[in-house]
């Protein structure tokens, strides 16, 4: 399956989509999955100068272009209940 460049994506001009380039995002599937990100919308509309209500527009222009199912598995957050942070616990040493 082929990803959906932004140039294809109606109601995106192209100063738009050269925006995004910019910071290597270049399909809609990118733009959806960024969109369900806990600042991702804000972060479009600062990326694309536009108030995030514009942004929510551009971003249900390219929900529109994927399917259901796609569009499902971008928007959903994955479980990380079973994965650490990264962080390790503190060593057993000389203060122990």
């Amino acid at each position: 399956m082929e990803d959906t460049a932004l140039e294809h994506v109606p109601g995106w001009s192209e100063d738009q989509v050269a925006r995004l380039q910019e910071v290597w995002i270049t399909t809609a599937e990118q733009v959806v999955a960024l969109s369900a990100t806990t600042h991702g919308l804000r972060s479009l509309a600062e990326q694309l100068d536009v108030t995030q209500e514009q942004a929510r527009e551009l971003v249900d222009s390219a929900r529109a272009v994927l399917t259901p199912s796609l569009r499902e598995a971008l928007e959903t957050k994955p479980d990380t209940d079973d994965r650490g942070l990264g962080v390790l616990p503190p060593a057993k040493g000389k203060n122990d």
